[in-house]
């Protein structure tokens, strides 16, 4: 507030100085050329305005410190002064009789204009709550400024006012309030027997013609503004030039909240609809800006100059433009005037019938879907509710200038802001946050092919969107063309980048986007993708980047029959209604691109693993015509609620010509035509026997006893062999076997016919499937280099902070937030680096250069997240029907080793002494020998007192269910439950250098429920001298202190959580845990269900800690009984062995064991706060005394249930989480550091093996 008190620091803000001729203590400021002067006494408190001059005071009163509102008043005179109003044309409290009593009132400043007429009356007042009450005064009756106007009837214009001075920044801030008092005659003419100004007889209708003929309008703007000339109170004319200011970075987030205050303000509750209103609004600010910079007409000039009608009919003709323009749709506009010229013949005669039909014209173009509705419009109330929205929306943007380009990267930031909140994402459709598209671009190998063409690169994006990726890709190109072609003319290269956008919104959504970044060149259709387009080059992309809709209902049934029939996967749609649009996406890039073209596309993780016939059909596309880059897993916190899990495919299109896949296909078909031909001529032209050797090593087939498949005749040696055992388990299974075995033709044959003609038929059996894997272990072979995988944390944390960002509900802040600042331009990520695509230490870099067929080093920060395989790896040759399923986590461990490689059979020996197993039911939580299970969670899981031992150690314990190892070098009893004992030959290999080589391997089929030492058996193992063994073991164990000090901290910081919940229990009033938490009980029989899940049992929850252990990716199919649901955000409490205390906060959807209890909060806090107090000492100790049955002890929710817990306050709540998250953010580092060991481990395999 200006205040006597801070009277000076405001003067001295203002510009007044200290006269040094003066005696007093005066601060004085001169205005104009004239010598126009304001004095201010501090000695005298007095004010002393230019009277001489001819400015008039009527009370001197005015004039001293007695009053808070002179100090308002004089920093309004000085504004009134400094814009160029001459002191003869000012008058401080003229005084005048107000309404039938008589009384006295006086304004506090009439301002004439410069033939002495009244212009301008103000109003002052201190500003907040004697302003708020003025101004509520007049909206109810106009109070004093309506009255005022009366006995001065020629003023044009009335204005509250107040103004505030902060003096930590320095700043007047001020509140206006402006009201025309002159009538509008368009708005006359359109309502006749409207109340006018003129014909106002006393106050209270004047009130009634601002309140109901112009809708109680005012403007916040219009005296003092930098366009605004001395003596003209708004204008008519507003120009790109003089009218309209760049946008300031810091005014992005700011927009958006004040965008969301006027609709809360007027109640408007369709938020997406709005967000496409303030689209379309753009559309018509970017063409304005464009088409009429020296008259713009995007701009609300006040009730004085403009009417609603004249504003919507502006905003229809520049979106018709725009949309021609843009998206080259026609929108059907007729303008008023074009209304009015259709009635020429009339002339000027009066029409009854002219009349009626213009209004009905009007209704049907004002009152009728319009594309600038923010509320539903079907008559003339709901158009003046809407225009009253639409003009505040306006006035928000009218003074800023979108087109230019010092901004554009703001304003894109901006679009960004309002789209990340503003549109809901449905149909197959979840939007690419910004930092996954900077990722992506940043990933490809821009400046190779930047050097290599001649030509500008042709880009694409067949699912564009909002436009995120075409806009990024056009960010990064200038720096690129400037750095490797010397070239800074862009505009050929934008010109070159095509978007294509089924949905119209999101393609108009996408050209804003565009236009609000400055790259005007770009291309967005507005067009099916998987139909051809005249625009869109068959075979001629040199880029796509995409993030394709998948799980779309009917999508085949608008794609035109002849475009169908062009798309192989169609023969694996059994209708019309499939849903698999992913599919189809990635097979129209295989035609969209040239040879040697590079992607990245994010698509669902089901591509990789489904194994229906479209999903399968849809790998062998991408290992048939693509060289296989990198693999990124993106977790569930990346795209928000959606919650999808996702992979990003980087890949390069076979250079090749013609098609490798074609090529290999025909050797293949050589070998097992004439395999004898092409081992005389060692494969003839070709010399590429030796890759069918490889093949033969890579499942483990002798070469010499393959050979005899090749020749049509197996071997039995070659039969004998694990896979060929399957083959004939699943020919015999076969229908047509059984059908065959069991014909009439078949039993009337000798028992050697029947056993040649089965032979005969298993050999074909086995070749066609032999045929079909060799095939595309050639192609998988050929990859250029080893694959790059990319995996984040699973903890959500952690994954949070590997992303850079994370997702905010919080109010006022909803949207993304990202970390290291505001700006994406400065997150924190080893994905990327925002500010430097070249940076080595990225992950963005090591996928360029595997790009480039560079070795890749991966620096040891990026260890724990990048790994490198070969795609023969990831690719399981071992079932009986090959289904191109792409595992991130490779099934066996090829290794190149200058050591001699032994499978793991071969060195396994027999204990000595006792090996007993104990049931499950026998384990106690307390006794002399620990017990050691296949369980994952924990190294042990429980004790017994009445059990020898096992002695003979140290040992491995793996763990034939669940594929876990465990290092043993204390005694302990063996669980029942699918443990198997590898003690290793001693002079061959060293027990703890097989823990730490065999830890790194991926089982086969470990996602399955199997027993799985017959795979690890056959593993072969690099085996170096005993002293290199031991090397490796020394360096590997240093690496497991740090892991020991991570786990200590952890353990630590899970302790200060448990402090600080004690605490808030102390604190707190308490109630039954049913009243906090809802049991969940959603059932779901799996084998009712294909695909993918998300499964938790017991053994994936980490007891004490609650972290996620091992692989939860699983199949509907592989799981058998009846399985409980959950959502993100519910806490999974296993209830069988409550003593081992096993409490997971969940992070994505999923089903889990019946053993598991899932619980439901109201809220993300809550559900964060109770998991950490269920999984306290002192809840635990409750729960156990639940707990019934010996064998397999449990407790029930009816029990459990009724446990006292805390109800904390909403306080409380705030309090606890922010001082949890603190604690979580110091167990994320650490288990980064566990994760980051476990990478270290395997670096130090790799140097010496």
């Amino acid at each position: 507030m200006i205040s006597s008190q801070n009277f000076r620091a405001l003067a001295l803000h203002l510009g007044f100085e200290a006269d040094g001729q003066e005696v007093s203590d005066v601060l004085s400021k001169t205005y104009g050329s004239n010598g126009d002067t304001i004095r201010i006494d501090f000695t005298h408190e007095r004010i002393d305005y230019p009277q001489a001059q001819g400015f008039k005071v009527n009370r001197a009163d005015t004039c001293n410190f007695s009053s808070s509102e002179n100090a308002v008043v004089l920093e309004c005179v000085h504004r009134l002064l400094e814009k160029g109003y001459k002191p003869e044309h000012i008058e401080l409290e003229p005084e005048w009789k107000l309404g039938h009593g008589g009384k006295s009132g006086r304004a506090d400043i009439l301002v004439r204009d410069q033939q002495g007429a009244a212009l301008l009356i103000i109003e002052c007042k201190t500003a907040g709550r004697e302003f708020d009450k003025a101004w509520k005064d007049t909206l109810e009756d106009g109070a004093q400024l309506i009255s005022y106007v009366e006995q001065e009837k020629a003023t044009q214009f009335i204005c509250l006012y107040a103004s505030e001075f902060d003096e930590k920044t320095a700043q007047v801030k001020t509140s206006q309030r402006i009201i025309s008092v002159k009538d509008n005659p368009q708005i006359l003419q359109d309502q006749p027997k409207a109340q006018s100004f003129k014909e106002a007889t006393n106050a209270k209708e004047r009130f009634k013609a601002w309140k109901d003929t112009y809708r109680q309008e005012f403007t916040e703007v219009g005296i003092f503004e930098g366009n605004i000339h001395p003596y003209q109170i708004g204008k008519s004319k507003y120009t790109l030039s003089d009218d309209t200011v760049a946008l300031n970075a810091s005014d992005i987030k700011g927009k958006y909240h004040h965008f969301r205050t006027i609709l809360r303000k007027h109640n408007v509750s369709r938020r997406e609809n709005a967000f496409e209103v303030l689209v379309n609004l753009f559309v018509c600010k970017i063409v304005d800006e464009m088409e009429n910079p020296d008259d713009l007409m995007f701009y609300w000039k006040g009730i004085a100059y403009d009417n609603y009608y004249d504003l919507v009919d502006r905003l229809q003709a520049l979106y018709k433009t725009g949309m021609q323009r843009f998206l080259n749709q026609d929108i059907v506009y007729v303008s008023s005037a074009d209304i009015d010229k259709a009635f020429w013949p009339f002339k000027k005669k009066r029409s009854a019938v002219k009349d009626e039909i213009k209004r009905l014209f009007r209704e049907l173009k004002f009152f009728k879907g319009m594309d600038f509705e923010f509320i539903k419009v079907f008559n003339q109330t709901y158009f003046d509710r809407n225009a009253k929205i639409l003009i505040e929306i306006i006035q928000m943007w009218q003074g800023y200038r979108l087109t230019g380009s010092s901004q554009n990267q703001f304003l894109g930031d901006m679009f960004e802001y309002f789209l990340d909140n503003g549109i809901k994402q449905s149909e197959g459709q979840f939007f690419t946050p910004v930092p996954i598209c900077k990722f992506i671009v940043s990933s490809l190998p821009l400046e190779q092919l930047i050097v290599q063409s001649s030509e500008p690169l042709k880009a694409i994006d067949y699912a564009c969107g909002s436009g995120h990726f075409l806009t990024e890709y056009a960010a990064q190109l200038p720096a690129l063309l400037q750095a490797h072609k010397q070239q800074s003319n862009t505009s050929k290269w934008f010109e070159c980048i095509y978007g294509i956008e089924k949905e119209d919104r999101l393609a108009k959504v996408a050209k804003v986007s565009a236009f609000m970044y400055g790259f005007n060149d770009i291309h967005i259709l507005d067009a099916d993708a998987l139909v051809r387009h005249p625009e869109i080059a068959e075979a001629g992309h040199d880029i796509l980047v995409a993030n394709p809709p998948f799980a779309v209902e009917d999508f085949l049934q608008t794609v035109p029959e002849e475009e169908r029939e062009r798309y192989t996967l169609l023969a694996n749609a059994n209708d019309l209604g499939n849903k698999n649009v992913q599919c189809f996406f990635l097979e129209r890039a295989q035609q969209l691109l040239r040879p040697g073209a590079v992607m990245g596309v994010i698509v669902p993780s089901s591509i990789l693993s489904n194994t229906d016939g479209m999903h399968i059909a849809t790998r062998q596309i991408l290992l048939k015509y693509f060289d296989l880059i990198a693999i990124t897993e993106l977790g569930g916190s990346t795209f928000g609620k959606t919650g999808t899990n996702t992979v990003v495919l980087f890949m390069r299109r076979k250079s090749q010509r013609p098609e490798a896949a074609q090529h290999f296909a025909n050797r293949v078909q050589d070998y097992f035509e004439d395999w004898a031909a092409e081992v005389q001529s060692s494969g003839g032209e070709y010399q590429d026997l030796d890759v069918v050797w490889q093949y033969c090593a890579h499942i483990g087939v002798g070469f010499e006893h393959y050979a005899t498949l090749l020749q049509g005749q197996p071997s039995a040696e070659l039969l004998a062999t694990d896979i060929f055992k399957d083959y004939r388990r699943a020919f015999d299974d076969t229908n047509e076997t059984k059908k065959r075995i069991a014909s009439k033709d078949f039993q009337k044959q000798n028992t050697e016919s029947q056993q040649i003609e089965l032979a005969q038929r298993f050999a074909k059996f086995c070749r066609e499937r032999e045929q079909t894997k060799l095939f595309y272990y050639l192609l998988a072979a050929s990859n250029p280099a080893p694959v790059l995988l990319v995996k984040g944390p699973s903890d959500n944390k952690a994954q949070q902070q590997f992303l850079g960002y994370e997702w905010s509900g919080a109010k006022g802040q909803e949207g993304i937030r990202y970390f290291g600042g505001d700006s994406v331009r400065d997150i924190a990520t080893p994905l990327f680096d925002p500010q430097d695509r070249s940076n080595i230490n990225k992950i963005s870099y090591a996928i360029q250069q595997s790009f480039a067929g560079e070795s890749v080093n991966i620096p040891i920060a990026l260890q724990p997240y990048v790994t490198q395989a070969l795609l023969t790896d990831l690719l399981d040759f071992g079932r009986v029907e090959f289904d191109a399923v792409l595992s991130l986590i490779m099934k066996t461990m090829t290794m190149s080793s200058r050591w001699p490689l032994r499978s793991v059979e071969t060195f396994i020996v027999p204990i000595v002494g006792e090996k007993t197993k104990i049931e499950d039911f026998r384990i106690k939580q307390k006794g002399k020998f620990p017990v050691i299970t296949q369980s994952g969670s924990e190294l042990i899981s429980g004790y017994i007192d009445d059990v020898a031992p096992i002695t003979d150690l140290p040992l491995v314990v793996f763990g034939d269910h669940t594929c876990t190892f465990k290092f043993i070098d204390f005694l302990f009893v063996r669980g029942a439950d699918g443990t198997q004992i590898l003690k290793t030959d001693p002079s061959i290999i060293l027990c703890k250098y097989f823990y730490y080589f065999i830890s790194t391997v991926k089982i086969q089929n470990s996602d399955r429920y199997e027993r799985h030492y017959k795979y690890l058996k056959k593993i072969k193992i690099p085996l170096p001298p005993l002293s290199i063994q031991q090397k490796i073991v020394d360096e590997c164990e240093v690496a497991e202190q740090v892991v020991a000090t991570a786990k200590a901290e952890i353990k630590e910081e899970q302790g200060r959580i448990a402090q600080l919940l004690e605490n808030a229990v102390n604190a707190s009033l308490h109630g039954k845990l049913s009243n906090i938490a809802q049991r969940i009980s959603d059932s779901i029989d799996p084998q009712q269900h294909t695909g993918e899940v998300n499964y938790f049992g017991l053994e994936n929850i980490e007891s004490q800690t609650g972290q996620k252990t091992g692989s939860t990716e699983s199949s509907y199919s592989a799981i058998k009984s009846t399985k409980t649901c959950f959502k993100a955000g519910d806490v999974l409490y296993g209830k069988l062995r409550p003593n081992l205390n096993k409490v997971h906060l969940t992070t994505e959807d999923g089903i889990c064991s019946t053993d598991i209890y899932v619980l439901r909060f109201s809220n993300a806090a809550l559900a964060k706060i109770y998991t950490h107090y269920l999984r306290s000492k002192s809840f635990n100790d409750e729960v156990l005394k639940t707990v019934s049955g010996q064998q397999l002890p449990r407790t029930s929710w009816n029990a459990m249930s009724q446990i006292a817990v805390p109800v904390f306050t909403e306080a409380q709540q705030e309090t606890l989480l922010a001082q949890v998250e603190v604690a979580e953010q110091a167990i994320a580092s650490a288990q980064a550091t566990i994760a980051a060991a476990a990478a270290q481990k395997q670096a130090i395999l790799q140097k010496y093996l």
